[in-house]
């Protein structure tokens, strides 16, 4: 740690003297304050790299909690954004559903109030949308994401903090809270494992392309590379999926268990399955039907409390806008026993994940 002249630790003051600012404006600036200017603020950042300021971390603790009492009072809510859901419809959405239970709950206990806009209902362009935000007083804001696929979110965000849960939204690219997709499927086979099925089938219905998608194939192609051949059924494609497709799926591969989505359990008992007398099934999403298949429950709560939590990150250190690198927070899943899946013989070991 380098030292002034007098040998003590060089202080923001010593900082403020060699830019030949105030100490007022150091502090602003090393906070990216858009209350100074871009430039000021880079070259207050290039002094302090050379001179050797460091920050003491007890002093800005103190300060970002004195901080946030007074932002408490300046801006009391945060604006929740969605984007294709009517109000009148919500209860059709539980994942948006448990997605808003989780900002709300993550709001009350940081003292915010939540504004629940729905953009269908509303209405308006997106300059209106700005200038009503603006005009309400709020900074931040929770983008809930698009319900069919990916999408751009039209909307100047400039001044606002901004995070989003899922992955759907991909311009601009904005800090989100995510399920750790990778982390659910090694967990599902695992589970799968333990309770002797040999022979584990896939059928993806979700879009091509999309984050999901890849990691959930990226975890099972792997398991697929560490069992021997005969064991290994291709996954099925969502542009494969219609009734004769599975059913043909099903008689050339035979597997023992199923890993998919509600549509897919439904389609399953449609063609004659008992489920999981005749055929197991995994859910990779237990929100949906059938309510108490076995599965991974994606933890949708704690992802829309995670986002908010970016939001508030962002608020404290006055970084607004579209970030300059983003982050990406990943909740674990957890699994849930349900009653589409049953002990069928000895357990089996495949290394899904490092060890030690």
């Amino acid at each position: 740690m380098k030292s002034n002249e007098k040998g003590s630790r060089i202080s923001m003051r010593d900082l403020a003297k060699e830019v030949g600012v105030s100490v007022s404006a150091v502090s602003l600036a090393l906070r990216n304050s858009p209350k100074v200017s871009k430039e000021k603020r880079d070259e207050i950042h290039r002094v302090a790299d050379r001179i050797g300021y460091v920050k003491d971390g007890r002093v800005t603790e103190l300060m970002e909690h004195l901080r946030s009492y007074r932002k408490l009072e300046q801006m009391s809510t945060i604006a929740v954004l969605i984007l294709d859901v009517r109000k009148s419809d919500l209860k059709s959405y539980p994942r948006i559903q448990a997605f808003l239970a989780g900002v709300e709950a993550e709001a009350k206990g940081n003292g915010y109030g939540v504004d629940v806009m729905f953009l269908l209902d509303l209405g308006v362009s997106p300059k209106r949308l700005r200038s009503i935000l603006i005009a309400r007083g709020i900074k931040g804001l929770v983008v809930m994401p698009f319900q069919t696929g990916v999408g751009k979110l039209d909307l100047d965000i400039s001044g606002f903090c901004v995070s989003t849960p899922g992955y759907s939204i991909i311009d601009p690219m904005l800090n989100r809270a995510c399920p750790d997709y990778l982390q659910m499927m090694d967990e599902l086979l695992e589970q799968i494992c333990r309770l002797g099925y040999k022979r584990v089938g896939f059928i993806m219905t979700y879009g091509s392309g999309g984050v999901g998608h890849k990691l959930y194939s990226s975890s099972f192609l792997y398991y697929s590379a560490q069992i021997e051949e005969l064991l290994r059924i291709p996954i099925l494609r969502r542009r494969e999926i219609e009734t004769e497709g599975v059913e043909r799926w099903l008689k050339q591969y035979k597997p023992d268990v199923v890993i998919s989505s509600g549509k897919i359990y439904r389609e399953l008992k449609d063609i004659g399955y008992r489920i999981p007398e005749d055929l197991g099934f995994a859910s990779l999403e237990i929100l949906e039907d059938h309510k108490k298949a076995s599965g991974v429950d994606h933890r949708h709560e704690l992802v829309g409390g995670e986002a908010l939590k970016l939001t508030f990150s962002d608020i404290n250190l006055n970084n607004s806008g579209v970030p300059e690198n983003p982050k990406v927070v990943l909740v674990d899943s957890h699994f849930r026993s349900g009653n589409t899946l049953k002990k069928v013989g000895r357990s089996r070991y495949v290394e899904l994940r490092a060890s030690k």
